[in-house]
């Protein structure tokens, strides 16, 4: 998850230093929070998930490209399970355990570049909190992207 807040009572409760509410799992994994300034958290946020989805599709692409070119029947597995569940939160959160897996067995320059580029391989959900108006949700905007 990726928070673009703004700077508000929003901001207040779920943010002050210096402490934060927004913890870690026992994977050592949580939400990236970040405050914008001057009110424009829809643009932060939109911009949060415009760069997100780009390295996604960048990584997609590869793939793509590699099946074209010939490789390993387990990468193949991984790389089209990994494409199916592309917008699926659990289902690439999965995927991506697998992704990673046979690319760190291989010695392979695209194995290489997708592991250069792991942290985008999970679907991200990107929030823009609102003080005062609500939330608002960006993640729908993820799929109309692809």
């Amino acid at each position: 998850m990726m928070v673009a807040n703004a700077t508000g009572c929003s901001s207040i409760y779920g943010g002050s230093a210096p402490s934060t509410p927004y913890c870690t799992n026992a994977e050592g994994r949580g939400p990236a929070w970040a405050n914008s300034l001057f009110e424009d958290n829809a643009e932060y946020g939109f911009g949060m998930l415009l760069g997100v989805n780009k390295m996604r599709q960048r990584l997609a692409d590869k793939m793509k490209e590699a099946l074209k070119n010939g490789i390993s029947d387990e990468m193949k597995n991984a790389f089209n399970t990994w494409l199916e569940n592309i917008n699926d939160g659990e289902g690439s959160k999965k995927a991506s355990a697998d992704v990673i897996k046979v690319c760190k067995n291989s010695n392979t320059k695209i194995s290489k570049e997708i592991l250069d580029l792991q942290q985008y391989l999970v679907k991200r959900s990107v929030w823009a909190l609102v003080a005062m108006v609500g939330l608002m949700i960006l993640d729908m905007a993820a799929s109309i992207m692809y």
